[in-house]
């Protein structure tokens, strides 16, 4: 009885006092660059939702017609909807007593329900006003559009827009945080040396050396075709990023589950792990034109299957090894305790578990892009990245294929940030995000 005690206390005095939320909040937002990407994000969202809500900036603006695609349109509002709240969320302890503030907050979310509206239940207010039909805003600009109308809705929607812009600026704040910048620019500042460095050198060595275009284009050559076809792109990458995230969602839930079963029942574990190490052992590209067979050359199905045996077991073996590792002194406090295997689970198992969990997420964020590209080269449809990489590369169209790549990537990083956010506003309380 006196061991238990004495462990009961030895565990308790190794427990960190864990801060106030209010704490957590301000420490986040002093260290890291947090608020600033969250206000980007906010700005981004506010600027692509104004151009989406028109037919004369969707349909004819190069930028509206990057984001085209419907399912993509919800997307966006519901981020500039999942921004606004956060952004909101951040500044709420200085909301009563900044009233210029609070009117910023109630001006964002106001623009933030004009757009949902539009976007989602095709009702624009500003349509309303004018006596526009609402099918005209979902229409393609013909003869027959009101063309007139049309400037006087977008009109009155502009100076929504500014106001929701000027409202993410107050809420951001930036002038008050000079110093975080200053902080960031001295820890990262080697790094983005290096990469000025190496774009300039790229640029410099193709004069010099005199290399064909065909061989490698030069960055400015690849910059100036992005910003002519980059509306295509945009969509060509939606359209592969959906293969990517239905078979994350499938493949990571998936190997979670049966990751939690695995640590349950350890011959079950022994049997499959063997089995997970040989199927991840395989390349992609020796599963793609065996699942166009099964599934469909046409079909996504074929692609998001690639996905889901891709990320599927580096997400179980992660979810073992977080379930197994637990600090054996805390499992025998807790049985010291009596509790159940449910409690031992869902109190010290699976908090232990989810940092490697989400250490497996990240990593299927970028195979999962991997797996959705290379899947296409194989066939199937004509509108993902994988057929336009290959198309453009086969073509000997060099720069369309560069401008594909960076699209590629700038998905497979914005996928990371997100799984990376819900990391970190999930496991807050881990020590360490306590001690950055």
């Amino acid at each position: 009885m006196s061991d238990t005690m004495e462990l009961a206390k030895a565990q308790a005095g190794s427990v960190a006092v864990l801060p106030s939320e209010a704490d957590e909040v301000e420490a986040y937002d002093s260290r890291t660059l947090g608020r600033d990407l969250l206000a980007l994000a906010a700005l981004f969202f506010v600027i692509v939702t104004y151009h989406i809500q028109n037919p004369l900036l969707q349909f004819g603006s190069q930028f509206g017609n990057a984001f085209r695609n419907a399912s993509l349109q919800v997307v966006m509002v519901l981020g500039l909807a999942i921004c606004a709240a956060a952004l909101i969320r951040v500044n709420r302890s200085t909301l009563r007593q900044n009233p210029l503030q609070l009117g910023a907050a109630i001006i964002l979310i106001g623009y933030t329900l004009l757009i949902a509206l539009a976007v989602l239940f095709s009702m624009n207010l500003s349509g309303v006003i004018y006596s526009i039909p609402a099918e005209v805003f979902a229409e393609r600009l013909t003869e027959d559009t009101p063309t007139d109308l049309l400037n006087q809705a977008l009109a009155l929607m502009t100076i929504a827009e500014y106001l929701a812009l000027v409202s993410v600026v107050i809420l951001w704040q930036p002038w008050t945080r000079l110093a975080v910048y200053q902080r960031v620019l001295k820890k990262q500042g080697a790094a983005i040396v290096v990469g000025i460095g190496v774009i300039v050198l790229w640029e410099v060595l193709i004069n010099v050396l005199q290399i064909e275009q065909f061989l490698l284009p030069k960055p400015s050559v690849i910059g100036a075709t992005f910003a002519e076809i980059y509306p295509r792109l945009v969509s060509a990458g939606w359209s592969t990023f959906q293969n990517a995230f239905w078979g994350f969602f499938i493949g990571c839930g998936a190997g979670i589950l049966t990751g939690i079963v695995s640590a349950r029942f350890v011959s079950f574990s022994k049997a499959l792990l063997p089995v997970a190490i040989a199927i991840n052992a395989i390349p992609i590209i020796a599963f793609a034109p065996i699942f166009n067979n099964w599934f469909g050359l046409l079909s996504p199905a074929s692609k998001i299957a690639i996905v889901v045996v891709t990320v599927y077991f580096p997400a179980m073996i992660s979810t073992v090894r977080g379930l197994t590792s637990v600090d054996p002194l805390s499992l025998e406090l807790m049985k010291s305790y009596a509790a159940s295997p449910m409690t031992i689970f869902r109190k010290l198992r699976l908090p232990n578990a989810l940092p490697f969990i989400f250490a497996a997420l990240k990593v299927a964020t970028t195979l999962s892009m991997i797996a959705a590209i290379v899947s296409e080269y194989f066939g199937g449809s004509t509108a993902g990245l994988g057929f336009r990489i290959r198309d453009d590369a086969g073509l000997f169209k060099y720069p369309e294929a560069w401008s594909a790549i960076f699209i590629a990537a700038l998905y497979g990083i914005l996928f990371y940030v997100v799984v990376s956010a819900v990391e970190r506003a999930l496991l807050s309380w881990h020590i360490s995000f306590r001690e950055k």
